[in-house]
């Protein structure tokens, strides 16, 4: 048996991603500075520059589009004084809410709405304490620790964890003051607590139904893995989250949930148009982007959807398939399954293409996916504007080669070991 992804100096892929690197200490120096590992950190470091640009250009508390700056954290912010002054149902009503947005924060604001059921109040009550720019720094660095501490469980060296902290999807993360962070945190925890700690990965996964979207294939790996612990405590996380909110907020916010705010959100989906449809990678908002109506674009998610859960259930059934490698193949094809997801939330995916690009051999096959897939929360803003979608495509290509090479490792090594078998036989 082997397990997907090893550390160990024996694995065929070497330890720094070197894979096809000469052994010379010179080569491999050489390969270091102009490999492909630097050429991700170079796509970082762009990314991270166009955040400060974006802080840099502000005028004043607006960006320079004359939204507020940090864009979508002024949702959360305005949540939070809302609910921490009694007004929590006014958070549903999308009129009432942009008002309350206008008369805290500013009145040219554009059109924003509160997405979100009851539960997530409980994430940005705190908001409610601080000043706009003090709660945008907290909101922002609390995300990043929580994806640090995460990472501590990611089984890769350091210096992996580090790039996967700084990759691009993070400064789209904090530019559009958004909870990406805090997504990835509890899906990449969850997924690889699963063994080690159920009772605990359970618990983060039912933490995730304030966004169950970025949760849409954890029921599919867990009843595969036949983890019925974290099935368990997944279960009484979320009903008792769910039973806190209806106590704390009242009925009278899942009301407003379940009609004006669902309401404007399938609306926004069906027939928004605007900056928020280059911002999702999936196959719906691709083909609604090339002016596709809303059943029909529909029609075309079906088949990137079932891919999706077939690939996960078939590499998560598997014994001979490590934690980490599961947890790539299920963080990517959750991305090809759901078609509402946005670029801010595609950390995990950023985590799982790393770990392709360390261990294929294959290094002229996977660059490219990886190279894609890493950009793809910057790039695919000006590409779906251009009317040149690739983001579904580059997400299915890269939960391809996952499966691919789930599939093949085993085999190879059970191919060798007959053989072996064979020749110490005779």
């Amino acid at each position: 048996m082997i397990t997907l992804p090893t550390p160990k100096a024996t694995s065929p892929v070497r330890q720094g991603g070197d894979e096809g690197a000469p052994q010379s200490p010179l080569w491999v120096w050489i390969w270091r500075i102009f490999g492909p590992m630097t050429w991700l950190w170079e796509f970082s470091f762009i990314a991270w520059a166009l955040l400060a640009s974006y802080l840099i250009l502000a005028k004043g508390h607006l960006d320079w589009t004359g939204h507020a700056l940090g864009r979508d954290f002024i949702n959360y912010w305005t949540a939070g004084h809302l609910t921490l002054s009694g007004q929590v149902n006014d958070i549903f009503q999308p009129k009432l809410f942009l008002a309350h947005e206008r008369r805290l924060f500013d009145p040219r604001l554009p059109f924003h709405f509160w997405s979100y059921p009851p539960p997530a109040l409980f994430l940005v009550a705190p908001l409610g304490l601080t000043s706009y720019f003090t709660g945008f720094a907290l909101w922002s660095l609390g995300g990043m620790v929580a994806l640090y501490f995460a990472l501590r469980l990611w089984p890769e060296p350091g210096w992996v964890r580090w790039m996967i902290l700084l990759c691009p999807a993070v400064p789209t993360d904090i530019a559009l003051g958004q909870n990406g962070a805090y997504t990835a945190a509890l899906l990449i925890g969850g997924l690889m607590l699963m063994d080690r700690r159920p009772k605990w990965a359970g618990a983060l996964f039912g933490l995730l139904i304030f966004k169950p979207q970025i949760g849409v294939l954890l029921p599919v790996t867990v009843l595969a893995r036949r983890h019925w612990k974290v099935l368990a405590a997944a279960a009484i996380t979320g009903v008792l989250v769910l039973l806190a909110s209806l106590l704390v907020f009242g009925p009278g916010a899942w009301r407003g949930f379940f009609g004006p705010t669902l309401t404007t959100q399938a609306a926004m989906l069906r027939q928004g148009h605007g900056p928020f449809r280059w911002m999702m990678p999936s196959a719906y908002m691709a083909a609604r982007v090339l002016k596709f109506s809303w059943p029909d674009s529909a029609i075309i998610q079906a088949p990137f959807t079932l891919l999706a859960i077939v690939a996960a259930w078939r590499v998560s059934v598997r014994t001979d398939v490590s934690a980490a490698w599961k947890a790539a193949v299920v963080m990517t094809a959750t991305f090809v399954a759901t078609p509402q997801a946005f670029n801010y939330d595609l950390i995990p995916v950023a985590a799982a293409s790393l770990l392709l690009l360390r261990h294929d051999r294959r290094l002229w096959l996977s660059l490219p996916i990886v190279i894609l897939a890493w950009t793809l929360p910057v790039t695919m803003l000006g590409l779906q504007e251009i009317k040149a979608p690739i983001a579904p495509l580059v997400l299915t290509a890269l939960l391809l080669r996952l499966w691919a090479l789930a599939d093949y490792r085993p085999k190879r090594r059970a191919r060798r070991s007959i053989a072996a078998q064979t020749v110490s036989n005779t």
